[in-house]
């Protein structure tokens, strides 16, 4: 089912303020948060096509409506405008790394540590020879991941990673995000996971990835995956420390 310019306009705003909110969304709130320039009726209406179309969904009894699998995929795909990182971020990034070289500590840890603070989820790295995982408690809280199983399910995967390496080490090149039921690992439905490939100056692969509830902000964290990817691959300051592990 193809859906007009408004009622994407409309699954934007729901995507992003049940993102930011983590309570499903209602008409009102679209109408006084939004420049949408329709009436909360209208809003209603567009909302009843989004639900037919299986993008947005009524957890409740309440008006508010989340969105789905496939309505945070479309958004992914057609909707999410880039996220530019500011320059303080892109500074904190190339400072951190640079750090390493003179770090005795796990590289694999010093970069997830940093992918987690700067993206307030759980991260991980697959680095030749060094696995490591990051931030389980920033997901913790969050009342999307209440569900004690996607918590349990992300812990777990955490602590086995090396056992998952070669199936995540096998998508395409680039950044990914995998929404939901589309994370080709056992986790909670109520996960999703956004990774990408690095490139070794050795010739090795490796991968960065985010791990956090569905309503994550996939256009921030696919820029500091993206961002991050770039450094480690391609500067030559950054890539010393990583050929050594």
């Amino acid at each position: 089912m193809t859906i007009n310019l408004r009622q994407k306009r409309i699954l934007a705003a729901i995507v992003k303020e049940y993102s930011e909110s983590a309570a499903p969304v209602g008409s009102q709130d679209l109408m006084e948060k939004y420049s949408l320039d329709v009436s909360p009726a209208t809003i209603r209406n567009e909302m009843a096509v989004l639900e037919g179309a299986g993008l947005i969904s009524q957890p409740h009894k309440s008006a508010g409506r989340v969105p789905t699998d496939k309505g945070y995929r479309l958004f992914v795909n057609e909707l999410m405008q880039r996220f530019e990182l500011s320059e303080k971020e892109r500074r904190m990034l190339r400072g951190e790394l640079l750090k390493l070289q003179s770090a005795h500590e796990q590289v694999g840890r010093s970069i997830s540590r940093l992918i987690s603070e700067i993206s307030g989820q759980a991260a991980f790295t697959l680095l030749p020879n060094d696995t490591s995982a990051s931030g389980l408690s920033q997901i913790m809280d969050d009342p999307e991941m209440a569900d004690t199983d996607a918590v349990r399910d992300v812990a777990d995967l955490f602590d086995r990673l090396d056992e998952h390496a070669a199936k995540l080490l096998k998508h395409p090149d680039g950044e990914v995000a995998f929404i939901g039921k589309e994370v080709p690992l056992p986790v909670s439905s109520n996960v999703s996971l956004v990774v990408s490939n690095i490139r070794l100056r050795n010739g090795k692969r490796g991968l960065i990835g985010i791990v956090g509830p569905k309503r994550m902000s996939y256009a921030k964290n696919l820029s500091i995956l993206e961002y991050l990817a770039k450094l480690i691959s391609g500067t030559a300051a950054v890539v010393m420390v990583v050929t050594h592990v």
